[in-house]
């Protein structure tokens, strides 16, 4: 099966992969090698040249920082759950923190090596050789933005609305709607940010802006219905047992 993504060696003329940095058969060079992601630099760049960047961290031979953005994912995540909960749960729900975030963890995890191995199996079908682990810190990277969010907005949030930013009764908007909007656009503004970094980094491997497009649309909907599922597990079904 021909890929692709499959460069000649201009030494030998065998084929290789774009990822490879050295011929298989001559093992003349390449491109450059590149051994770790520099975080400084890819939060900067994944604001002025996401495709730049995006480049280096599909060919980072070390994936850096990937398990420290998983688990402030996993907190952002946590928090977005019980943001989706609020208009259904009647009750305050009161449940061990501890619980709350070793299961948010599981789940976000177990999310992105799923996304990443239907990706990677996507990929296939449209002849293109991806390697498991550059997808998985693509498509991790590309939601830098939430993890934004999760340092900067939620603390300014907290300073709002502290004990009643979780609250229906009364909702927080109800409090200080002109800084809720200003907020909730602001978070808006952020996953926006973080579709468009998904379909840059997509695009690394497809060469296709449609095709980037549209996967980034069923990856995000699949990660918004897992927020919806791990609401209704963690805080939904817990008002039957709150008194």
């Amino acid at each position: 099966m021909k890929y692709k993504n499959e460069i000649s060696c201009p030494s030998c003329g065998s084929l290789n992969f774009d990822y490879d940095y050295k011929c298989f058969s001559c093992k003349s060079f390449l491109r450059e090698r590149i051994v770790n992601i520099d975080l400084g630099e890819t939060l900067l760049r994944l604001i002025d040249s996401p495709s730049e960047i995006f480049h280096k961290i599909k060919l980072a031979e070390h994936k850096n920082y990937l398990l420290l953005i998983l688990i402030f994912l996993s907190f952002r995540f946590l928090i977005l759950s019980r943001f989706i909960s609020v208009p259904l749960t009647q009750k305050r729900v009161e449940t061990d923190t501890f619980i709350l975030v070793i299961v948010s963890l599981i789940n976000t995890f177990s999310l992105f090596v799923l996304l990443a191995f239907i990706s990677q199996k996507a990929l296939d079908l449209n002849k293109v050789k991806g390697r498991f682990k550059d997808i998985l810190s693509v498509l991790t990277y590309s939601f830098v933005p939430n993890v934004f969010a999760l340092l900067i907005l939620f603390p300014i949030e907290l300073v709002f609305y502290g004990e009643y930013l979780f609250s229906n009764n009364p909702y927080p908007y109800q409090i200080k709607e002109s800084v809720f909007y200003l907020l909730f656009g602001l978070e808006i503004l952020m996953m926006i940010w973080s579709v468009f970094l998904l379909m840059t980094g997509l695009n690394e491997f497809l060469k296709s802006r449609f095709l980037s497009i549209l996967y980034s649309i069923i990856i995000w909907f699949t990660i918004l219905t897992a927020l919806y599922l791990q609401s209704d597990i963690l805080f939904i079904q817990q008002k039957v047992f709150i008194k």
